[in-house]
């Protein structure tokens, strides 16, 4: 693990996340986008009534070039930047068909402008604007060209409702495709979301409980250091004040570093996933809108109902329970559990979903298979693959199989009919499977993150709690210590326990940059720094220090890890043994930096963890000693960290390579 110096530009390191998503989680939503308005182009270009010519089919294909530009994700600078002047664009070649065409224009493509709008403009505006569109497009066929199907009711709501199941179902599926990228492609933030929280949430207790305390033993240092000369029992209890103090911030200290080794990671919140909200909203709505549009064909028809069957009330009781029971059973099949799996008894929901398709359709032929495209779409939903492929195609043959083509009977449809009625189920089956399965991989990509939120959180408590005990161990010891030893000088040697009382004052100030390294708001530690720093305070504790360190510049890594070390060895020294001699040697090889601290004077009772040979593979959770978080540190390093223990004499040996590998930076 990198030393806490360099957390902030080892921020992406520390959090280990796929670096780019997988092809299923970014292509794949974009093809079912895109065979959805392919799909579209046919039936519009078909259209569901007759026409004396073809000459509005380029204007229909054109209407389409902005839709599917949009949900191939190509150039997206464009859409951002200049969504105005397409929209634009796209608006002039939605109304002019209706100046160039009249009654002979295809009622229903408004709805990829209103859709695009959805799509693009600022919310909640873009609602309102979407809603003028549908009320302008039925302004458009009931008061100026005039509606393409009769009676006036059933046409006049038809060209709306076709207009709002194209926006929704462009809306639905291309909004989803947004947010599965947006998150494949995002997942690292969330976990640095939460690293930087925990980050913040440490420093705040850090000072509290350490960096406060830190300016109370200045301050008594410096009172103490003003009373010196005039009055020894005030300096006395200035420097016994200080001690206390220090105490209480090394008990502080080592309390969070319990608390962060060992407490369980939260994990940060995360927005919830509009998607699964978003998907069942236009599913359900689109199925009323087809709903509605069945009940029309049936209460408002071309023909009366005599004319196409002998049983009219029971046809319309069955259309009554087709439009009601649709909606419901789509979304019940469309629901996945948690797991993914289908829901419970979906075969029995299935099978009712197709039996009330065939009930209407026993009194009402062709008219009953508008459902068809939701019939399929759950059959895309229910099975697996590759039959379910088969399944779709072979629900969505049906409706040229069954739809007789003889044009003599009142409700009997043209071929043109038919192929416009295929496509409709063809695109709103895949509209159906889509937005179940966006919404279950939007999901999946969600929790993902949230997950990798916590994994990086708990790491970096981990990181956190190893470098509390490492970085601010040894300063805090050693103030501790100092106050001891400025009591014992005062009244004996006035100047040196001025000169300990300074360095007091100057060691609280690097204890409280320490504090700061932890989250990450310091530059890096040099191990020639605190080679200087140690030789200081085991002087100061009266140890003979001997310092061997040839002059090399060191790879910034290996850099900090050595100087974390150093740190640890020297606070060891001072916390479990009664050392009177100590020798740092720090040397090199053209392959290996090595680092020996030996000492004497140890303690048996209380040596730190001296241990056999280490494996390879340390484990990513140290017991919490200052060793072991050594040995993590030196091993992550591509190092090796050797105890030894003779008598009274341990020697400590860390072996780094020049250069530590960029994949074992933690």
């Amino acid at each position: 693990m990198t030393t806490v110096a360099a957390t902030v530009r080892a921020q992406d390191e520390a959090v280990t996340v796929p670096a780019q998503p997988r092809t299923e989680e970014t292509a794949a939503p974009r093809v079912l986008a895109v065979a959805f308005l392919g799909a579209l182009v046919v039936a519009r270009c078909a259209d569901a009534v007759d026409h004396h010519t073809y000459d509005y089919v380029p204007f229909v294909v054109v209407l389409y070039v902005l839709p599917l530009w949009y949900c191939s994700g190509l150039a997206p600078a464009a859409w951002r930047h200049g969504w105005r002047w397409l929209l634009a664009g796209q608006a002039v070649f939605t109304y002019l068909p209706f100046v160039l065409f009249g009654d002979e224009w295809v009622g229903g493509v408004s709805g990829l402008l209103a859709g695009l709008i959805l799509l693009v403009a600022p919310s909640p505006r873009s609602w309102w604007l979407a809603g003028a569109v549908l009320a302008v497009e039925a302004f458009l066929w009931n008061v100026v060209v005039g509606v393409p199907i009769q009676p006036t009711v059933n046409g006049g709501i038809w060209v709306v409702i076709a207009s709002a199941d194209n926006a929704l179902g462009l809306f639905g599926l291309a909004r989803l495709t947004v947010v599965v990228r947006e998150l494949a492609t995002t997942q690292q933030e969330l976990a640095r979301v939460a690293v930087q929280q925990t980050r913040s949430a440490v420093d705040e207790q850090l000072r509290r409980a350490v960096v406060d305390r830190l300016q109370d033993v200045a301050g008594h240092a410096r009172a103490a250091l003003r009373w010196l000369s005039t009055s020894p029992a005030d300096a006395r209890e200035g420097t016994a004040a200080a001690g206390r103090v220090a105490r209480e911030a090394l008990a502080e200290g080592r309390r969070l570093y319990a608390q962060h080794e060992s407490g369980p990671a939260a994990g940060s919140a995360d927005a919830a996933a509009p998607a699964p909200l978003l998907a069942r909203t236009v599913l359900v709505t689109v199925a009323v809108l087809f709903s509605t549009q069945n009940l029309l064909n049936v209460f408002a028809p071309v023909s009366p109902l005599t004319d196409v069957t002998d049983y009219p009330a029971a046809a319309a009781a069955a259309a009554v329970l087709a439009s009601v029971a649709t909606p419901v059973l789509a979304y019940r099949n469309a629901a996945s559990t948690g797991d993914g799996s289908p829901p419970r008894y979906w075969p029995w929901t299935l099978l009712l979903q197709a039996g009330v398709i065939a009930l209407e359709y026993a009194f009402l032929g062709a008219l009953a298979l508008i459902f068809v495209a939701f019939l399929a779409g759950s059959t895309l939903l229910l099975f697996r693959p590759p039959g379910r492929w088969l399944l779709f195609a072979a629900a969505v043959a049906s409706v040229p199989i069954l739809s007789p083509l003889e044009a003599d009977g009142p409700w009997n449809p043209t071929a043109s009919y038919v192929v416009y009625e295929t496509a409709i189920g063809l695109s709103f089956g895949l509209m159906v499977y889509g937005l179940s399965r966006l919404s279950g991989l939007a999901a999946l990509l969600a929790a993902r993150r949230r997950e990798l939120a916590v994994l990086a959180e708990a790491d970096e408590r981990r990181r956190l709690a190893r470098d509390t005990h490492d970085l601010l161990g040894m300063g805090m010891s050693a103030l501790a210590m100092k106050t001891d030893l400025v009591a014992a000088l005062i009244g004996r040697d006035d100047a040196r326990a001025a000169r300990e009382l300074a360095e007091i004052m100057t060691l609280c100030a690097t204890v409280r940059s320490d504090a700061a390294r932890i989250a990450g708001e310091r530059g890096p530690l040099r191990v020639d720094d605190e080679l200087a720093v140690a030789a200081e305070v085991l002087d100061s504790a009266g140890i003979h220090v001997h310092v061997t360190a040839a002059p090399t510049a060191l790879p910034a890594g290996v850099d900090e890890t050595l100087a974390i070390v150093v740190r640890e060895a020297v606070t060891n020294i001072l916390r479990h043994s009664a050392a009177q001699h100590c020798a740092i040697t720090l040397s090199t090889d053209p392959a290996t930096i090595r680092l020996r601290v030996s000492n004497d004077g140890v303690w048996a009772s209380a040596s730190p963890e001296p241990s056999p040979e280490p494996s390879p593979e340390p484990s990513p959770e140290p017991s919490g000693s200052g060793i072991a978080n050594l040995r993590f540190r030196v091993h992550h390093g591509g190092g090796h960290l050797d105890v030894q223990q003779s008598g009274d004499t341990f020697v400590l040996t860390a072996d780094l390579p020049v250069g530590i590998p960029a994949g074992r930076r933690r």
